[in-house]
């Protein structure tokens, strides 16, 4: 029985030995052996069959719809995000952003958040100069409101709300916005009038894509708020229920501007896609255009899953 006992405990000795000697080689070893160390390294994680590369089909479909359209009042611009192949028509046409320069706002908030200066939790008081009716609900709030930045951020991604953009702006410096567009090498971004050009304005959501600007779980963060807008009108229309995508639209019936961009998740195959159309302020014009916009986003939808 002694003999038994010993044996026992010398098999339970030697077996705590041999796991902790595993458990550190575990730990030491590469967990990723690349096979290939000169490859982009999300080829291992991508299947072959989703790395598209030959857009020609979809260049001249898309060049035919816009000419037909508006040849000198669209501009388009498309990447396919596994390859980078792209497509671009009037990439020199620029037109007034709307509210398109509250994504490089929220991304300037989101740096201070990681800084340490501001907490998602800290407050912005609501002033007289904040309030626009123009689009968004926070302009009917009390004077003196307060509101969190996460909820002020919500509110300009998912409802665009003038007021919230407004209240955040007037907290950021402009050296702050300025990171955004230097850091990511954007200074063509906008032109000293305020316009934009759709292939410019798409290397923010890439930005957000890759990370490269902020930390992954913010970079997510506001992708997934631009995903839940609730517009769902212009390239929105065009795109099967269910569907991911994050993006921002813009709108000034004033200065006839209008424009969406963003990245449609389609199944292992994300895109780029924005558009931007300068109107005339013609009567039914605004139809017109949110039919344009559907149409493109249904042939480029189409071509990617089917390709």
């Amino acid at each position: 029985m002694k003999n038994a006992l010993t044996a026992a405990v010398i098999f339970l000795l030697v077996t705590n030995i041999v796991t902790g000697v595993f458990l550190v080689y575990e730990k030491t070893k590469n967990p990723f052996e690349n096979p290939y160390p000169l490859i982009d390294v999300s080829r291992n994680f991508i299947p072959q069959d989703d790395f598209v590369v030959n857009l020609q089909a979809l260049r001249d479909s898309l060049s035919a719809l816009v000419a037909e359209k508006g040849s000198d009042t669209i501009s388009l611009y498309f990447e396919f995000l596994n390859t980078g192949a792209n497509i671009s028509i009037n990439q020199g046409l620029k037109i007034w952003p709307a509210s398109l320069p509250k994504v490089p706002l929220a991304m300037a908030v989101m740096k201070k958040v990681e800084r340490g200066e501001w907490k998602m939790d800290s407050e912005l008081v609501l002033a007289e100069d904040d309030k626009d009716m123009g689009y968004g609900g926070l302009w009917g709030k009390p004077l003196g409101s307060r509101f969190s930045i996460e909820t002020l951020l919500t509110e300009i991604l998912v409802r665009s709300d003038n007021t919230a953009y407004r209240m955040l702006l007037r907290n950021v410096e402009f050296k702050e916005l300025m990171e955004v567009v230097n850091e990511l090498g954007l200074e063509d971004l906008f032109t000293e009038e305020g316009l934009v050009s759709a292939k410019e304005y798409s290397r923010l959501f890439r930005a957000l894509y890759v990370s490269s600007f902020l930390q992954r779980s913010n970079s997510e963060w506001l992708l997934t708020r631009l995903a839940q807008s609730d517009y769902r009108e212009f390239l929105t229309a065009g795109m099967p229920q269910g569907i991911t995508f994050s993006h921002k639209f813009g709108i000034d019936r004033d200065i006839h501007a209008y424009l969406d961009s963003g990245i449609a998740y389609a199944p292992g195959r994300p895109y780029l896609i924005s558009v931007a159309v300068k109107g005339t302020g013609k009567v039914g014009e605004e139809e017109k255009i949110k039919a344009i916009m559907k149409e493109i986003a249904e042939q480029t939808y189409s071509y990617v899953v089917k390709k």
